[in-house]
């Protein structure tokens, strides 16, 4: 399962909007009047969008994606899972590395305010999260912090993999991530 707002932020590459996505992130900033005031305080540029899907399902596995693009920087947080195994992944530029791999768990991408406030509240939860747990984990995220929309999209795989003929899980990961490097341009660094 997999959950992902929709919110987007560009930032320019001044100090001014340095100081402003540091306060965002950090979870000074609650709610998208205040972000667009605080903005205008600092003397700061930002572009809101609510429209980008970060979570999606490519064949048996789900995607997800957080980025951080300025005027001069583009890097992406992405991960691949199916029922028992996952793979996180940096790319930086061109560059991907993989980042991560296991069996099971959770994983949760994002800022520092949102990915507290998101193992708090599972943690919270006394239970495995769930997609309650999960769609409650982001609504709440969108009250707390301009960081995140209140828009989300939740994501369950609900085939069985060997409906596809494919058992091994890490294989189904590693082969939807091989196929991004090839259709976007990727190149596989080793690991740092």
């Amino acid at each position: 399962m997999i959950g992902g707002d929709k919110r987007s932020i560009i930032f320019g590459d001044s100090s001014a909007d340095a100081a402003l996505e540091e306060e965002l992130y950090s979870g000074k900033i609650g709610d998208d009047r205040s972000l667009l005031r605080r903005a205008e305080d600092l003397g700061a540029c930002c572009q809101i969008s609510d429209e980008r899907e970060k979570v999606w399902q490519k064949g048996d596995v789900l995607v997800g994606e957080v980025a951080e693009i300025s005027l001069t920087t583009q890097r992406r947080r992405r991960i691949y899972l199916t029922r028992g195994a996952y793979l996180l992944v940096e790319v930086n530029g061109q560059e991907a590395v993989v980042k991560g791999k296991g069996r099971s768990g959770w994983v949760v991408l994002g800022n520092r305010f949102a990915q507290k406030l998101a193992h708090d509240s599972i943690r919270d939860a006394g239970a495995r999260p769930d997609q309650t747990v999960i769609e409650k984990v982001l609504m709440l995220a969108g009250t707390r912090t301009a960081s995140v929309s209140r828009d989300f999209t939740v994501l369950n795989l609900n085939s069985n993999p060997s409906d596809h003929g494919q058992s091994d899980p890490e294989a189904r990961v590693e082969k939807a991530f091989a196929e991004d490097c090839r259709e976007l341009g990727w190149s596989l660094c080793a690991p740092q």
